[in-house]
């Protein structure tokens, strides 16, 4: 796993559409507040919609936190509304710092749903090719997915 020290991480965030998967790309770094971190989150809704995208690609590697209110937040607006726009698939590159892979996995958990299938990666490109296959059929994505574990 990439050693990036807390205080050395840049806060940036950037949210794309991957037309070779396809799926919205959502790339975390550093901290975020709650207002910005909320924004965000909007602005991946509207790329999902935008882009009729079923499919979600997380790269939280270096996202120093989710805070507890931010974590409510997200199981209870805007998760339904993720779910309500077709997100049916999402990929997560897991962080690299002990306590947000904990919120990560907590607001996982929480969502008590099966209609999200989330799988979790050590590095985007394996988490890329899990949802190619994803959307190939649920067959080749479970193959995947047992590929990709350690």
């Amino acid at each position: 796993m990439d050693q990036i020290s807390p205080f050395h991480v840049e806060t940036d965030f950037q949210v794309t559409y991957d037309r070779d998967v396809p799926c919205v790309v959502m790339v975390w770094r550093g901290y975020h507040d709650s207002a910005s971190f909320r924004a965000n989150n909007w602005r991946v809704l509207a790329a999902l919609i935008e882009h009729g995208a079923s499919q979600l690609l997380g790269d939280v590697r270096h996202f120093l936190l989710i805070g507890a209110t931010d974590q409510d937040w997200l199981n209870r607006e805007w998760l339904p509304r993720v779910i309500e726009a077709g997100l049916t698939t999402c990929a997560l590159v897991v962080p690299v710092y002990y306590f947000n892979r904990v919120a990560v996995n907590t607001v996982v958990e929480r969502m008590g749903t099966s209609a999200v299938r989330v799988e979790y990666f050590d590095a985007p490109e394996p988490a890329r090719r899990w949802l190619q296959s994803a959307s190939s059929g649920p067959t080749a994505a479970r193959e995947m997915a047992l590929a990709c574990r350690p």
